[in-house]
């Protein structure tokens, strides 16, 4: 049964009154019975469907139907349509403050990348009571989890690229990760906890799984799901030879210019000729193909990086993805009781056709990707929950995909201009960020502010992005060139594939930083890591909005060794060697491979309930940091000042803060030196914040300044962060110990 209200019941009725208001939201889903889909007891090899793939076995084709997500969709389905709950539910306006009150800080991690015990699943040692008060301890209010679900490689599928997790073919969890009852589980001793639990939904380019290869074959229920287009007979012989059955293979220049010419295939794509690195989208070719009717056919379809990554046709008119998209929300906010799911549309975005003389002067060629978004959050809102958007897309296209869109976003533009800071000393690109979101009217309050997004740094600046402002370009190519002229200095470029930087955020703090021997550091090292990860957490976390955490960051994960896995290219090289495992919950033991064969990555810090309660460490210092961004409300500030700095290598921020802030201080002043020499600051307020005699306090050290003729004057010592709070002279500090 739908019993979400009952698991939100027992954590939060006893913390907070804001809580009654997401009962009273969330409670018109109580006693919805659900289907009960399984996990089917036949095989499910893709050595079953390379016998198969060359004549149509009507047994086997029945036994895919039921592996197949559009198919349980249909079930999934008949829970709400035809029925008072998919009214009761307000879905146009996101629910922000809500979440804010909440869960304002959260910790992410990938369950393919999780090394599990020997002996049990990845679900149930997050069970574990110790990791739980761990991160709780931490301050984290929210567990994100991603690639949870049963991926391509359970098909066995031979691919020119591993892939690592999140090609999801099934709306079932995987079997390293465990079952509904162990998920169940672990979120309800998180709920009891004061936690969360966030999903991800179904991704916009799936794996080769049932729903593929029934479309492969024909099916007429399953024609539109993804991009994917019948080639006739006569043409075939434009096609490319396919050596073994069932793997598909990159249309060439050769056969795509033939089978444009026979208007089979359309002209490039506009994200093709957009000045945005995003993930190509090329067009593969299957081999003959049997159908149910004894008929053989050929097809070929865009695959978003690799022929393993089918990508759903969002717009065809027989709502196919709509539909399976739609049954992963019911699942994930109805039936499993996540009351959040990441959304990821970049898949979508510039998807049209181009032709000769287009106009791309605005921002219309993200349309259909800001419309799915949109189409999402509305859906996930009407069952209670929220959506996050993951992409790294122009700022407009972010403006508008919040715009009675999804809850929140995250913020690339501010993580990447601070991690540029970091590694050059200058902040101006920084602030010009921040400018350019207040001249754009977003609300800071939807950002989610992550240290560092991806698994690589994008230093194209996609945010940045606008086909009217050539001058964008220009700059987005300057700052890239001195990146890389500072990472060089260290050997760094040797992680640059273009403009994408492959480290970890440890890895890159101590290539900052002149460490080249991750595996050798020193204690001194180390801890120089920990405080350039401290810099940048507590830059991300004094922002308003949600501050999101990764079990990258808090463990310091570094790259694998290269060579350590097989790869195709230079670039799969460095996109594998970040994606190492890692052992979240101190619970692995001798486990060195995850469920999935990556092996276990090291990492700077030791395990987590041992740094968390150490005072120098990367998580202690967060625990303090997010104790403070507590106090003070920041996820519900707001900025009204950026005065300009001396020193190139300061940002500073002035905040209004919500008057339920704890220590009852007016504003607050975030003053970050990324630069390598102590910087000194004088900045004035603006007289609508200063109410008598005031002065600022830094929480941390102690330090009070008062102001000398209308301005203050501190001094922030090299590559440090400070966050000042604006109180009357006659206030007594609180103590946040």
């Amino acid at each position: 049964m739908w019993s979400y209200i009952r698991s939100l019941a027992e954590i939060f009725v006893k913390i907070r009154k804001y809580i009654v208001l997401l009962l009273v939201l969330v409670g018109v889903l109580s006693g919805c019975s659900a289907p009960n889909v399984v996990r089917s007891k036949g095989s499910s090899g893709f050595s079953m469907e390379s016998e198969i793939m060359g004549r149509a076995n009507p047994g086997y084709v029945q036994w895919l139907e039921k592996q197949a997500m559009l198919t349980t969709s249909e079930k999934f389905s008949t829970v709400v349509s035809g029925t008072n709950l998919f009214w009761l539910g307000p879905y146009e306006k996101p629910r922000v403050e809500m979440m804010l009150n909440i869960a304002p800080v959260w910790l992410t991690f990938d369950a393919a990348r999780t090394i599990p015990a020997s002996t049990s699943s990845v679900a149930l040692v997050l069970q574990s009571d110790s990791y739980l008060r761990t991160i709780q301890e931490i301050g984290i209010r929210g567990i994100h989890i991603e690639s949870m679900r049963e991926s391509g490689a359970i098909w066995g599928s031979p691919t020119v690229q591993r892939q690592l997790g999140d090609d999801t073919v099934s709306y079932l969890f995987s079997k390293g990760f465990g079952d509904e009852k162990s998920f169940d589980n672990f979120l309800r001793k998180a709920n009891k906890r004061g936690m969360i639990v966030g999903d991800a939904v179904v991704p916009f380019a799936t794996g080769r799984g049932a729903d593929y290869f029934l479309s492969a074959r024909g099916l007429e229920s399953y024609k539109g799901l993804y991009c994917m287009i019948e080639v006739p007979r006569e043409l075939w012989k434009n096609l490319p030879e396919i050596t073994t059955r069932t793997r598909a293979v990159l249309v060439d220049d050769v056969s795509l210019r033939a089978l444009r010419r026979a208007r089979i295939l359309p002209p490039p794509l506009v994200r093709e000729s957009l000045e945005i690195p995003l993930t190509p989208l090329n067009w593969y070719a299957t081999d003959v193909v049997q159908g149910l009717d004894g008929n053989g056919r050929r097809f070929v379809y865009l695959g978003h990086g690799s022929e393993a990554r089918p990508v759903l046709n969002w717009n065809d008119p027989s709502k196919n993805a709509r539909r399976l998209v739609s049954g992963s929300l019911i699942q994930q906010i109805g039936m499993l009781h996540a009351a959040m799911t990441s959304v990821s549309v970049s898949p979508l975005y510039g998807l049209e056709p181009s032709y000769p003389n287009a106009d791309l002067t605005g921002l219309g060629v993200g349309d259909t990707a800001v419309q799915a978004a949109r189409d999402i959050a509305q859906e996930v809102r009407r069952y209670g929950g929220w959506t996050f958007l993951q992409d790294n897309l122009p700022l407009p296209n972010i403006k508008a995909a919040t715009e009675s869109g999804v809850d929140f976003a995250v913020n690339h533009s501010f993580s990447t201009a601070a991690e540029y800071a970091y590694a050059t000393g200058d902040a101006s690109m920084l602030t010009q960020s921040l400018f350019t979101v207040l001249q754009m009217g977003i609300d800071q309050k939807r950002f989610i502010n992550r240290i560092q997004p991806e698994p690589y740094i994008d230093f194209s600046f996609p945010f940045m992005f606008n086909p009217a402002q050539k001058r964008n370009s220009k700059m987005s190519k300057r700052y890239l060139e001195v990146v890389q002229q500072k990472m060089s200095v260290t050997g760094g470029d040797v992680f640059f594939h273009d403009s994408k930087l492959y480290l970890t955020p440890a890895a890159f703090v101590a290539n900052v930083q002149g460490i080249r021997d991750y595996r050798k550091m020193t204690k001194e090292q180390r801890q120089s890591v920990s405080d350039g990860l401290t810099l940048l957490g507590h830059t991300q976390a004094m922002q308003p909005g949600i501050f999101m955490l990764s079990a990258d960051e808090l463990l310091g994960v570094l790259p694998l060794q290269a060579g350590v896995l097989e790869y195709s290219t230079e670039e799969d090289a460095l996109r594998q060697n970040v994606a190492g495992a890692y052992d979240l919950t101190s619970r692995g033991g001798n486990n060195i491979l995850s469920e999935i064969g990556l092996p276990k990555a090291p990492t700077v810090f030791d395990d987590l309930e041992t740094e968390v309660r150490m005072v120098e460490t990367f998580s202690g210092n967060m625990r303090r940091i997010i104790k403070l961004r507590e106090a003070l409300s920041m996820q519900t500030s707001t900025v009204v000042q950026i005065p300009k700095a001396k020193n190139r290598g300061v940002l500073i921020q002035v905040f209004q803060l919500s008057p339920k802030n704890s220590l009852k201080a007016t504003a607050a002043v975030n003053v970050i030196n990324f630069g390598e020499l102590a910087a000194a600051e004088e900045f004035s307020l603006l007289k609508t914040l200063i109410n008598g005699n005031v002065e600022l306090e830094d929480l941390q050290t102690g330090e009070k300044v008062s102001q000398v003729h209308g301005e203050f004057s501190v001094s922030v010592p090299p590559r440090t962060a400070r966050t000042y709070v604006v109180r009357s002279v006659e206030q007594v500090s609180n103590d946040l110990n």
